[in-house]
């Protein structure tokens, strides 16, 4: 080797990679990721730094997103209200007549309120995340085989009647 600093794993990263990829925790996906890091040690050690680097900001995001609160509380952006210009009488109308003469529009109070939910970092930091999966898995293709297969969004049985 010409003067080029040779990077290592540490000792967590197996952990650290098989947490990230949501990897299950079984003997033979454990022995995987030992061969593919043993591997990419072996093969290409400049490597491991782009791992380890990916492996940090997987770490920093799913910390963040930790800390972002789940449901955020609406925040109020308009509100408008009717009601009654005036005093209501105490002596309201009681025939037929009365009322149609007496604007009983006056009396009904009605309130609109508008809400709107704040603005909401997670699926930007999600996509972050994913996209730190994927530089990862160039790293590491073997592993892409271990990930859990998301399950299909519509599914269901097609029927001819």
């Amino acid at each position: 080797m010409t003067g080029e600093t040779v990077s290592s794993w540490r000792a967590g990263d197996l952990e650290t990679i098989r947490f990230a990829l949501g990897i299950p925790v079984i003997a033979a996906s454990i022995g995987a990721i030992g061969r593919a890091m043993a591997e990419l040690e072996r093969d290409y050690p400049a490597g491991i730094a782009v791992a380890v680097g990916c492996l940090e900001r997987i770490a920093a995001i799913d910390q963040q997103l930790a800390s972002s609160p789940v449901a955020a509380e609406p925040v109020v952006i308009k509100t408008s209200r009717k009601g009654a210009a005036g005093p209501v009488p105490a002596e309201l109308p009681k025939r037929k007549l009365d009322v149609i003469e007496f604007a009983t529009e006056l009396l009904i109070e009605e309130v609109a309120t508008e809400y709107a939910l704040p603005e909401s970092t997670g699926p930007s930091l999600a996509a972050q995340r994913r996209q730190q999966i994927e530089a990862l898995l160039l790293v590491l293709p073997g592993l892409r085989v271990w990930q859990p297969q998301a399950p299909p969004r519509f599914q269901g049985l097609m029927e001819r009647s």
